[in-house]
């Protein structure tokens, strides 16, 4: 009888399989030996996978920390940027409305304008402190009032202006 045959028949996977579950449920013992390596094996992969686990949820830990770290920085460095671009925007407005002032107590200087009288009637008692009395095409311009409310206005559109304007040119 050739030997080959039967090493093969002994030596394959299925039948190698058979014979070693057949030694093993033999006795009580190999039986408990055997679910105890089994264990063992189990514990010990179980172990690993919990320490990989475990780095994981430390490098994803510190991406997030890391990542919070950066957007908080990003925030103050806006806000920071945006409060800038405010405080100059809010002095280029007080600065322009003064001017405007200026500007408007030069214009009612020189034009010899005076505000209107709340008082239609004391206005006709009233002329003022020797000032000739206002011709019709000045009377138009006589409510000061308006004359600075519009000249606030412009201030306050131009300061918004310059501010978007800053906005948009400055990253």
């Amino acid at each position: 009888m050739p030997v080959l045959p039967i090493l093969l028949h002994m030596l394959s996977p299925w039948r190698a399989v058979l014979n070693g579950l057949r030694w093993v449920f033999a006795r009580k013992e190999r039986v408990l030996g055997s679910v105890a390596l089994i264990l063992a094996a189990v514990a010990l992969w179980q172990h690993r996978e919990a320490h990989l686990w475990a780095a994981q949820a430390r490098q994803t830990r510190a991406a997030w920390d890391a990542a919070v770290r950066d957007a908080t920085l990003a925030k103050t460095l806006a806000e920071a940027r945006y409060r800038s671009l405010a405080d100059d925007a809010d002095q280029s407005h007080a600065r322009d409305l003064a001017r405007g002032d200026a500007a408007l107590a030069a214009y009612t200087a020189a034009h010899r304008l005076r505000p209107a009288q709340a008082d239609p009637a004391r206005a006709a008692e009233d002329h003022g402190a020797g000032l000739p009395p206002i011709t019709p095409a000045e009377t138009v311009l006589a409510e000061l009032s308006d004359l600075r409310a519009c000249d606030a206005d412009y201030a306050y559109a131009k300061a918004a202006h310059d501010w978007a304007a800053a906005l948009k040119a400055r990253p």
